[in-house]
């Protein structure tokens, strides 16, 4: 694991960005989802994530598998320092990270990794509608991380919605490896106000979609992506304009042929990334 790649992680901090504030208009049961954090809040947050790794690779004498997992549980903060019309900025503080792996040959580097990222920071910008961007990109490694940051969708509406309404959005598969090898691809994702409860102040989003493999010049490039599917739900504090809860899934199944002289006919892949991010108390 390189450093480059242990410095992604933090990307999923961004994650709890990507929340609707709920506000409440005139209407019975109407709200409007934007992205509204407090200016001086610090939101301190905890985020378990496990990705499940298979590959198959077939060669001319026969063909070999490997399954490998991964996990990560990240205590951090969310420091609010900004807000305008246009968005708000944020300062993402890792405070602790643990990494593991079923590798033996990725566990020394998964350490070290992980003490790399402890203590680091990251500034971005959330817009009205949850899109994300990063503040600070003057570099590769922020580069990657804004990547990381867009998997997740979050276009929400502009106007007011009740709920059992929904929204679709779509957008391109960032090109990259976060996947183990170049993919390209869109997200097509139907969003849903689920639930209103506790006197309105907490909303239940939901949603589901999949990941389609891109079409035109250029889409057979790398890896062909053969199919993907995306599912979450999102509980919001309508109090503290944030995410309380997240349950976040998503499968991505891909194929690379590889050149006829290197005696490898094809590699299939498949990645199942699961996520729990809880935000806690204040204290």
């Amino acid at each position: 694991m390189s450093a480059m790649r242990s410095r992604r992680l933090i990307a999923v901090l961004a994650i709890g960005a990507l929340t609707p504030r709920v506000t409440r208009p005139a209407v019975a049961q109407m709200v409007v989802l934007q992205v509204k954090p407090h200016v001086g809040d610090t939101l301190r947050m905890r985020l378990d994530q496990e990705s499940e790794m298979t590959g198959v690779r077939r060669t001319n004498t026969g063909e070999s598998s490997a399954f490998v997992v991964n996990s990560m549980k990240m205590f951090s903060r969310a420091i609010v320092e900004g807000s305008t019309d246009n968005g708000t900025t944020l300062l993402a503080v890792t405070d602790s990270l643990v990494l593991s792996t079923s590798d033996e040959r990725s566990r020394a580097a998964a350490a070290q990794a992980a003490a790399q990222m402890r203590g680091q920071r990251l500034r971005f910008r959330v817009a009205p509608d949850g899109t994300v961007s990063m503040a600070e990109s003057n570099d590769a490694a922020s580069r990657e991380v804004a990547q990381v940051v867009s998997l997740m969708p979050a276009a929400f509406p502009k106007g007011p919605i009740k709920v059992g309404e929904s929204w679709i959005r779509e957008m391109p598969l960032p090109v990259g490896s976060q996947f183990g090898s170049l993919l390209s691809g869109k997200l097509h994702v139907t969003f849903r106000l689920d639930s209103l409860t506790h006197n309105h102040e907490w909303a239940f989003v939901s949603m589901r979609g999949e990941v389609q493999p891109a079409t035109g010049p250029g889409a057979a490039f790398g890896a062909t992506l053969e199919k993907g599917f995306v599912n979450g739900t999102m509980l919001v504090d309508q109090r503290r304009g944030w995410l309380t809860e997240s349950w976040f899934s998503i499968v991505i199944s891909s194929t690379t042929n590889g050149p006829a002289v290197s005696g490898i006919l094809s590699m299939h892949m498949q990645m199942r990334i699961t996520q729990h991010m809880h935000t806690m108390d204040r204290r």
